[in-house]
């Protein structure tokens, strides 16, 4: 059955020709949905058939790749490929035992249909250990997921990854974390990758977190020693700073002392 006139206004030009109507059991009978349904029918829609022609493309040659992305890649290649980003946008957080780098990226917008469109990506952050890309951290913009509910979400990763591994989780204690931390929907898993939807409840925000199992941890232990040098040598490094201010100090106030004894007149 083809759109009514006030159906098929809602529908954005291009877009899915989907049937929009409930039936009962009667094949003929048609009940009308609400606007509010037929909108939220046609935008989880859009992004289905997105998701599917590789406009808004999820995954790529493997289950370890997010779009161009794909895991334990090195650090130059991951700049390259995301558009815009340069060396001195890569953050180092570590240097020993391991080089924990991050690189924060936004995808620039782009021309489509009805003329220059946000990404349904707000943002991505590449996390790396020696050069090697372990975990994508991607932060969809809640204006291009507005009205999804969780179910929705899990659905329309499902036809890309399967079925999740795991069943949603219980939430957590409001007492235990604050009001925008994520929280768990799903999780897919393939070898070494784990995927993992997450969603905000305050912000009614949804992220996927990719990662790589084996990198991560040596990501997670090599901070956690980076950590504990960083706490044990800071009395020493805090004494050296004081020292070498103490000199710069004297040795500002001796230059002082002899130019102005060079220039004084009594």
């Amino acid at each position: 059955m083809p759109f009514n006139s006030e159906q098929r206004d809602l529908v954005p030009p291009g877009t899915l020709d989907v049937r929009l109507s409930a039936y009962t059991q009667h094949p003929m009978k048609a009940v009308p949905m609400s606007p509010h349904t037929v909108r939220r029918l046609v935008s989880v829609g859009i992004v289905v058939l997105a998701l599917a022609s590789g406009s808004w493309r999820v995954t790529g040659a493997g289950f370890d790749t997010y779009r161009d992305f794909a895991l334990r890649t090195s650090t130059a290649d991951i700049i390259a490929r995301a558009q815009g980003s340069q060396n001195r946008d890569v953050k180092t957080l570590h240097t020993r035992p391991a080089l924990l780098q991050e690189l924060l990226w936004r995808p620039l917008p782009v021309s489509g249909p009805g003329g220059i469109e946000r990404d349904s990506v707000a943002r991505v952050t590449f996390s790396f250990i020696d050069s090697q890309l372990f975990k994508m951290l991607v932060d969809y913009d809640p204006a291009r997921t507005e009205g999804f509910t969780t179910k929705d979400m899990v659905a329309t990763l499902s036809a890309i990854y399967g079925p999740p591994a795991t069943p949603r989780p219980a939430p957590r204690s409001s007492a235990s974390v604050s009001l925008d931390a994520p929280t768990t929907v799903s999780e897919w898993r393939q070898g070494d990758t784990a995927i993992t939807l997450t969603h905000s409840e305050y912000a009614n925000a949804f992220g996927l977190v990719i990662t790589s199992a084996a990198l991560q941890a040596a990501a997670v232990k090599a901070e956690a020693t980076a950590v504990a040098l960083d706490a044990r040598e800071a009395p020493a490094r805090e004494a050296a700073r004081v020292k070498d201010a103490a000199a710069a100090a004297k040795a500002t106030a001796e230059k002082t002392r002899t130019d102005n004894k060079a220039t004084f007149q009594p």
